[in-house]
């Protein structure tokens, strides 16, 4: 009976010691705070940009993305073309105007809870800056027959907009990020200027200005202020235009591949 008795409390003990072990949770592993992406369908459409997440939490997270784009088309360039339909010249020129583009983007991201972050899905409110440089010459004509001035043109925005997207753990060190779509809108302004390598007749200083204005503002929300002078040390035309308005644009089906540390 003593044996018996023993027998009983031990297993009682071990039942105890057993149910005490697997009410014990075991913290999970810290995840690793920081990763570093690259866009990799971006970089198929010559647009390369590598971005950075710091989580601050299993819900949060914050985000600094660089981007640049060389040789990217002119803005609005479907619209330009309608408008220009069957003018040779003006279809040519805007074929043929390029961009080189810069954009940083500042990103806060909220995690569902389930995976926590970095993981899971997530929406997010971002800020975007965009910088776009261009340089070429282009040819119209006059009363006077063709001229070929030389053209700068700078445009600089900022915009904000939001996103939705999924990050998934591939493993220890390694997170794919796929951004299903982030529209965004801002406020763009530019400015360009061109040496004419002729002079300008008093009245095609007024003809192309209203040209060059009546392109501008034929984009809806934009507005543009066009002045055609002389260049007091050589002469020639001078043709400077300040463009404001509204842009648009989206992060769509961003595929990014990133190391965590």
């Amino acid at each position: 009976m003593k044996k018996i008795l023993l027998g009983i409390i031990a297993c009682i003990a071990g039942v105890s010691t057993f149910a005490q072990t697997e009410g014990v949770t075991t913290p999970l592993a810290t995840p690793k705070m920081n990763i570093v992406k690259f866009n990799l369908s971006a970089a198929g459409f010559g647009n390369y940009t590598m971005a950075y997440e710091r989580v601050l939490n299993r819900k949060q997270s914050v985000g600094l993305a660089f981007g640049y784009a060389p040789n990217q088309p002119l803005p609005f360039k479907s619209a330009l073309l309608n408008l220009f339909e069957g003018n040779a010249q003006a279809e040519s020129a805007i074929n043929s105007t390029i961009f080189n583009t810069v954009n940083v983007t500042a990103e806060y991201r909220f995690y569902q809870e389930i995976k926590g972050a970095p993981f899971g899905v997530y929406g997010s409110t971002f800020i975007r800056y965009m910088h776009m440089q261009h340089e070429g010459t282009y040819s119209f004509n006059l009363s006077d027959g063709e001229h070929n001035p030389f053209i700068t043109t700078t445009f600089t925005g900022i915009g904000a907009g939001g996103m939705i997207g999924v990050q998934w753990n591939l493993g220890k060190n390694f997170a794919l990020d796929w951004w299903i779509a982030g529209p965004y809108v801002g406020y763009l302004s530019g400015s360009s200027y061109g040496d004419d390598n002729r002079p300008v007749d008093d009245n095609d200083k007024i003809k192309l200005e209203q040209d060059i204005e009546d392109i501008g503002n034929s984009i809806p929300g934009w507005n543009v202020d066009a002045t055609v002078t002389d260049n007091p040390a050589t002469g020639l035309g001078d043709v400077d235009a300040e463009l404001k308005g509204a842009f648009y644009g989206i992060r769509f089906m961003g595929i990014c591949l990133g190391y965590m540390f």
